[in-house]
């Protein structure tokens, strides 16, 4: 999943290198409490970029990881994923996985994932292991984490994998066909072997873990077929399963085509439907609120912690988009110009 928590302690948000007094150089740290918005950009432009939100300061920085690392971040980055004191930005069209110091910034490593796999969601599943899913590909690749390399290891999974949660010691790796598939990929993370494949509605894109330990699978539905006005395609669901039994338990119909869940804690989640933001009991598995929060939203992603909901405005999809933080109540808190698309939002906690 593209949703990680990190406690970490922070410096200044600081970029130049000083000297200590022996004379070497020596990197001063940034801030690393708050959230990234990752920047999508324009697909085949390269404008992708990282914003940073502090929370001490309650401000942005744009454009950091060009700043820091004197070169763009890539065409399309996706998600971005928190493991130990390291960021790991996936970035889809240039099919790379950028490492990077949540200290410093500073790039750590380049993953390259030759062939054009179309990478989407980095899944940490071990100490050691990661999942990566490629949209084209069919599969995920394997991470060795000690070495920051791929292990040169793919598993077969269904077609064009979105989300991957990870429970009970296995991966769920969402398949969404582009809207043709309602299947998920259950991994044996000790195996790296999938060992079960669970149907649920159509075009699962987006999951969570509750606190009930279940999987809520947002399933988006099939959209129209192209020019065909016979065509009414299919609506979206809530799908749950249990990672234990591996079965479905639960379900809800959700008319039109939902997309992004985000779980807030205590059995509330959010996800968006026709640009609004929809607040969703996960207990009794049912819509509270249709439109919770008004608008034409792209992504949504809510901080439990600090119980703020950060919700992504792409606007135009050539300029700068915004990033607009709300309380659990609804109330507009802040708003602040982010990059081109913001697509994802990534925490991170002392």
């Amino acid at each position: 999943m593209k949703r990680m928590f990190l406690f970490l302690i922070s410096g200044l948000i600081l970029f130049s290198c000083e000297k200590d007094p022996t004379g070497a150089s020596k990197e001063k740290q940034v801030q690393s409490i708050g959230a990234f918005i990752v920047n999508e950009g324009n697909f085949g432009k390269s404008n992708g970029s990282l914003s940073f939100y502090s929370y001490a300061d309650q401000t942005v920085q744009n454009e950091i990881f060009k700043s820091v690392n004197k070169r763009p971040l890539g065409d399309t980055p996706n998600s971005m994923t928190i493991h130990d004191s390291l960021g790991f930005i996936v970035v889809n069209n240039s099919n790379t996985i950028e490492v990077v110091s949540l200290k410093t910034w500073k790039s750590k490593k380049t993953i390259v994932l030759e062939g054009g796999p179309s990478p989407r969601h980095l899944a940490v599943v071990s100490d050691d292991k990661a999942y990566v899913s490629n949209l084209f590909a069919n599969n995920v690749a394997v991470i060795d984490l000690k070495s920051l390399s791929l292990s040169g290891k793919t598993i077969a999974v269904g077609a064009n994998p979105e989300e991957i949660a990870v429970a009970s010691g296995k991966a769920f790796v969402l398949n969404s066909g582009f809207g043709a598939a309602n299947t998920i990929s259950v991994i044996d993370v000790a195996q790296d072997k999938v060992v079960k494949t669970i149907t649920v509605a159509d075009n699962p894109t987006s999951v969570i873990l509750d606190d009930d330990d279940e999987l809520n699978v947002l399933c988006t539905g099939r959209w129209p077929a192209w020019g065909d006005s016979t065509d009414q395609g299919t609506n979206g669901a809530v799908i749950v399963i249990d990672p234990q039994s591996l079965t479905v338990v639960d379900s809800t119909a959700i008319e039109g085509h939902p997309s992004e869940i985000t779980y807030a804690g205590d059995d509330v989640a959010y996800f968006l439907l026709n640009g609004s933001v929809v607040k969703f009991s996960t207990s009794e598995n049912k819509v509270i609120n249709q439109a919770f929060i008004g608008g034409f939203f792209y992504s949504v992603e809510a901080d439990p912690i600090a119980r703020l909901l950060f919700v992504l405005d792409a606007k135009d999809y050539q300029s700068a988009g915004q990033l607009q933080i709300y309380d659990f109540n609804g109330n507009l808190q802040k708003s602040f110009t982010v990059g081109i698309i913001p697509g994802a939002v990534t925490f991170v906690y002392e």
